[in-house]
């Protein structure tokens, strides 16, 4: 269907063209979209062949209490659709066209960045010139990835052939060498030494109420005792039946060395005035 003004339209477009000039000052509530589709079933109930007659809209702004220029609007937005070949669509576009744009960033700008600059979303976003608030948003919708790295040890050629060397003498040789597989271990034990501090600085007790508070001194709080201990583990063996018949713990040894205390041995000494 052809839309179109009649000839004796155009006075009623005056408002429109003053508007579009910036000549008449017009301030108008914005419509929902029944009132739009109210003003749109009304204009098509009047129109004769696509065409309007004289004061058609401004009657139509009065019989719905809304303003003529926003009647003109939707008439012309109906006729942008059909002159278009699409649907009409007479919603206002005000949501797709108003508030804060969003800053185009593409996520290759994120490689340009070096790495030691991307180890927070702080000096991330700063790098590449957008809020943390951005940042974060790619984190959560997948488009970025946390990663935590661990630091490896440099293995040399020579580490390289130990390691093979040492692999290749754990194959059972009764295998070998169609379906080679590695020994079951169970005669292998392996030791592995740990330090430890001997207190903490800070420790929690349960105690009665006429109990005095315990009182734990170190001569320096960064730099507390430590004591070594060697470990001795093998594979746990089981029966026919599946019971354990050795839970593969050997034994746990302190390297310490035991001295009277100082003060008892000055006391043994010189006598109980100290």
């Amino acid at each position: 269907m052809d839309i179109a003004f009649d000839e004796d339209e155009f006075e009623d477009l005056d408002f429109e063209r003053d508007h579009a000039n910036g000549n008449t000052a017009h301030r108008s509530r914005n419509l929902t979209e029944a009132e739009r589709l109210a003003i749109y079933a009304a204009l098509l109930e009047r129109s004769v062949l696509g065409r309007l007659k004289r004061n058609t809209t401004t009657r139509v702004a009065e019989m719905l209490h809304v303003s003529r220029y926003q009647v003109q609007r939707v008439w012309l937005r109906i006729k942008e659709c059909r002159a278009q070949g699409r649907p009409v669509d007479v919603r206002s576009r005000k949501p797709m066209n108003c508030g804060r744009k969003k800053k185009q960033v593409h996520l290759s700008e994120v490689l340009r960045v070096p790495l030691h600059k991307r180890t927070n979303i702080r000096s991330l976003a700063k790098a590449i010139g957008v809020p943390k608030s951005t940042v974060h948003r790619w984190f959560k919708e997948g488009k970025l990835r946390r990663h935590s790295n661990t630091l490896k040890p440099l293995l040399k050629e020579g580490n390289k052939k130990d390691r093979l060397r040492w692999c290749i003498c754990m194959l059972d040789q009764r295998t070998l060498p169609n379906e080679p597989k590695f020994i079951d271990m169970e005669n292998i034990i392996h030791p592995d030494e740990k330090w430890h501090n001997t207190t903490k600085k800070d420790r929690a007790y349960y105690l009665l109420p006429e109990e005095e508070d315990p009182y734990m001194i170190v001569q320096n709080k960064n730099s507390i005792g430590k004591v070594m201990l060697l470990t001795a583990v093998a594979r746990p063996r089981y029966d026919d039946a599946g019971n354990c018949t050795f839970d593969g713990k050997i034994g746990v040894w302190a390297f310490i060395r035991k001295v009277p205390h100082l003060f008892h041995f000055l006391t043994l000494i010189c006598g109980s005035n100290l």
